[in-house]
């Protein structure tokens, strides 16, 4: 659960946050393999690294994907911005039926790690406004109320 919760930290951080002109990060040539393998038409290919991961940014067929991977060169999570129609469709009947009269955020993050894909979704009303985490076959959690 830690790893998981340092995984979605940094990869919420570098959607978020734009990067700084700093010195080029010297990537492991076992990762940088690993992704040239994983991901081999990206494009403008940024990288970050913290003690236990690397992170790279970089477009892929027009989108903006965060990957993070071990020391090790192993792809531990993706993540990147998609509209909410392009959301699942278990994922967009659960979120109508269940917040029916909430606005639905535009902008939805989707995450996979662990082999798990997951959607990141605001929805608002007049009075409330819910951060839900939605799973691909339509199961909701409420990440944050306010």
């Amino acid at each position: 659960m830690k790893k998981f919760k340092t995984v979605l930290t940094a990869i919420a951080m570098l959607l978020s946050v734009s990067l700084f002109a700093s010195e080029p990060v010297k990537v492991a040539p076992v990762v940088k393999a690993a992704f040239q393998n994983d991901f081999s038409k990206a494009s403008q290919v940024k990288w970050e690294k913290s003690d236990d991961f690397y992170f790279a940014t970089f477009k892929l067929n027009d989108v903006k994907v965060d990957a993070a991977y071990t020391l090790a060169g192993e792809l531990i999570g993706t993540s990147r911005r998609i509209t909410s129609e392009q959301m699942p469709l278990p994922v967009s009947i659960a979120v109508a039926e269940r917040y029916a009269g909430y606005q639905i955020g535009k902008s939805v993050v989707e995450l996979s790690f662990e082999g798990v894909t997951r959607y990141y979704v605001m929805v608002s009303n007049a009075d409330q406004e819910f951060q839900l985490k939605c799973f691909s076959n339509g199961d909701i959690e409420v990440e944050k109320r306010s």
